[in-house]
């Protein structure tokens, strides 16, 4: 593929410069090399070259497959939800940065990126109505099974014609799409009179991101097309119409993990990364001494922070560097 040396930033407009010079698929292999480029003056980044809506079927038809489906699985995470104190569990594992979570009962949701479709089983559960959108086909089987409206396909298609809502959700979807305030406007267009768009995305400007560097778990390309931080993401808002009501910082403890595990790891452009689960490194043949070195230092500190990660993980959410962000947007004429 060839790369881009600069692009106009979709956020502000002005120049794009490298910021990661060369950059692949560490978690799942799909072949390929791509950049990172960064805007000079917001900092907004976009993965290049940007892949488009066209190649976007056949990439997560191979690698995000969910052919094989436990259902009583499903069910069972879904009924979390009614657990005593699942509100502050959420919270101690940085498992609330789902915008799905805010719904009231007797409201009707509309999640776009519904995945595994369990978010919409909790939705059902808090006693909202729950409606969904998924690309996977895969995911026909488990809406029948459990009888949810999902249409499978994008919002593009018009989906559920004559239907508004009162809350829409994207959870960790927008950093997927190739062009988001196209995206964003459909979606206002969607919304009933006060109705509230939800939004959950990693945060560039996280400070796992800035000790990271190459290794930040969330560039996770090619999949994630634009990465976001606080500043940029609301400027983007507003040229689709929304008033930005709230944003706040999460870090799920998974994530940090993850990341623990990813320092120690070593990836080749096609390999798939071992430090998805648990074991590593990726690279073939026999490691070097430092790697190895750096595989058991990250193990070793995985172990220790499985004690440690939810306190840090909250503070540094608390200070607005967690390594999620989530958006409470409403129409920008209705927000006063």
């Amino acid at each position: 593929m060839a790369k881009q040396t600069s692009t106009a930033c979709i956020a502000c407009g002005a120049a794009t410069e490298p910021y990661v010079g060369e950059i692949w698929d560490d978690r799942y292999g799909s072949p390929g090399k791509f950049s990172i480029l960064r805007c000079t003056n917001c900092g907004q980044m976009v993965t290049s070259p940007l892949l488009s809506e066209q190649d976007l079927p056949a990439l997560y038809s191979r690698y995000y497959p969910r052919g094989s489906v436990d259902f009583s699985a499903i069910k069972r995470e879904a009924d979390l939800v009614l657990l005593p104190g699942a509100e502050a569990t959420r919270h101690r594992n940085g498992t609330d940065n789902q915008g799905h979570y805010l719904v009231k009962p007797g409201q009707k949701v509309l999640d776009i990126g519904c995945g595994s479709c369990v978010s919409l089983l909790e939705v059902r559960n808090l006693g909202g109505e729950a409606w969904g959108i998924e690309t996977d086909p895969n995911v026909r089987a488990i809406a029948d099974h459990f009888g949810l409206n999902v249409h499978i396909g994008s919002i593009h298609d018009d989906p559920f014609p004559g239907a508004d809502f009162d809350l829409i959700v994207l959870n960790q979807v927008i950093e997927h799409v190739p062009d988001p305030i196209a995206l964003l406007k459909l979606v206002r267009g969607r919304l009933r009179p006060g109705g509230k768009v939800i939004l959950g995305t990693p945060n560039s400007g996280s400070l796992n991101r800035l000790v990271s560097g190459r290794k930040w778990i969330n560039w996770h390309i090619p999949y994630h097309l634009h990465h976001y931080n606080k500043g940029s993401f609301v400027r983007i808002a507003e040229q689709a119409g929304y008033k930005v009501l709230s944003v706040r910082t999460i870090t799920p403890n998974l994530w940090t993990i993850l990341q623990l595990r990813a320092y120690g790891d070593e990836t080749v452009e096609g390999q798939p990364s071992t430090a998805w689960t648990g074991s590593g490194p990726s690279m073939p043949g026999r490691p070097s001494f430092v790697a190895r070195w750096k595989n058991r230092f990250a193990s070793r500190a995985t172990g220790i922070s499985m004690k440690m990660v939810a306190p840090f993980n909250r503070t540094v959410d608390a200070l607005g560097l967690g390594d999620s962000m989530l958006f409470q947007l409403a129409r920008a004429d209705e927000a006063r």
